[in-house]
């Protein structure tokens, strides 16, 4: 009898086990989902606004190159327009290309004395630039730091005139020039498609320079060069 009580009690107690066990598996929390990283990969188009202030400096002279008047002014004002572009992720490495234009006001003028004392007025308008890129970003996962430079371009119209004296006699109008850029930036994920930006860039828009028989007057080389810091928005695919 003290056997067949025995293997009762083992019996009891091993379904007791059992059932606990089972219990304590069926209640078990579920794992912790963990949420996925962020990929910046994909094309994307947006739009910017800013301010830019830059430099415009050249010498004046009569048609035959004398009587030189150097000069230098600083245009500034409101710039805006967009940007699109292509992010390549690898582990935490964005490389891209991005292409952007920007129209322009930004404005200054100036008189200047040649080396005999005749007073001139100088002034310069930079009415657009845009440039193809390279860019190469560190991503945090929504957040990412970014380096860009690359190929620029620009027009421009700088004007000459006797101070005091109305209009200008002649102005050098710059289409296109070739020059570079380079800057950072900072941009953010707001949602899987929406994208926002801080930037700031440098671009050397070249020299540029006549020769005006009609008018006596010459440009020995005429460089613009820009800073501009801009706010943008973009709509990733």
């Amino acid at each position: 009898m003290n056997k067949i009580a025995f293997a009762a009690a083992a019996l009891a107690i091993g379904t007791v086990s059992a059932s606990a066990a089972d219990m304590a598996a069926r209640y078990t929390k579920a794992p912790v989902a963990v949420a996925a990283v962020y990929s910046w990969t994909g094309f994307y188009i947006g739009a910017d606004v800013g301010y830019g202030w830059g430099r415009s400096t050249g010498t004046g002279t009569n048609a035959a190159g004398f009587f030189p008047t150097p000069y230098s002014v600083d245009p500034s004002g409101v710039i805006g327009g967009g940007f699109v572009g292509y992010n390549w992720q690898v582990s935490n490495v964005v490389l891209g290309i991005e292409a952007d234009w920007q129209a322009s006001d930004l404005n200054a003028s100036g008189n200047f004395a040649n080396n005999i004392g005749t007073l001139y007025t100088i002034g310069t308008n930079v009415k657009d630039y845009g440039s193809v890129r390279g860019r190469l970003g560190l991503a945090f996962d929504r957040w990412m730091v970014f380096g860009t430079a690359g190929w620029a371009w620009g027009s421009w119209d700088t004007s000459y005139g006797f101070a005091g004296g109305g209009a200008p006699f002649v102005t050098m109008r710059v289409n296109s020039s070739d020059g570079w850029t380079a800057g950072a930036g900072v941009e953010y994920a707001f949602t899987n498609n929406f994208l926002g930006r801080i930037e700031y860039r440098y671009t050397d828009l070249g020299r540029a320079s006549f020769v005006n028989i009609p008018t006596n007057s010459a440009e020995l080389g005429n460089r613009v060069t820009i800073n501009d810091v801009r706010l943008g928005i973009a709509y990733k695919f």
